[in-house]
């Protein structure tokens, strides 16, 4: 199974009603992973130093919101941000 299919049957299992699949906030991690992505990439780091980098910022972001704000630790927000690499390195 990929990557993107243990997220997503993850997710589906997760809080769900409470974490829709799409909001404004998907499209902001979304962006956010983009940017971040090309901005590495731009910078000179490899790609996959720039993958690593931006998914444990991301990583690190969902483990803030559950220990520190008290929220979810958000699978979806995670597969956004990846979807987001994804096009940083492809566009």
């Amino acid at each position: 199974m990929t990557l993107i299919g243990v997220i997503l049957s993850l997710g589906a299992l997760t809080y769900a009603g409470k974490d829709p699949w799409w909001a404004e906030d998907k499209a902001k991690h979304m962006a956010t992973a983009y940017i971040l992505t090309k901005y590495a990439l731009h910078s000179g780091l490899k790609r996959e130093h720039s993958i690593a980098i931006v998914l444990s910022l991301s990583v690190a972001k969902e483990v803030y919101d559950r220990k520190v704000k008290k929220t979810l630790f958000s699978v979806k927000d995670l597969l956004y941000d990846i979807i987001g690499i994804g096009l940083g390195i492809l566009l």
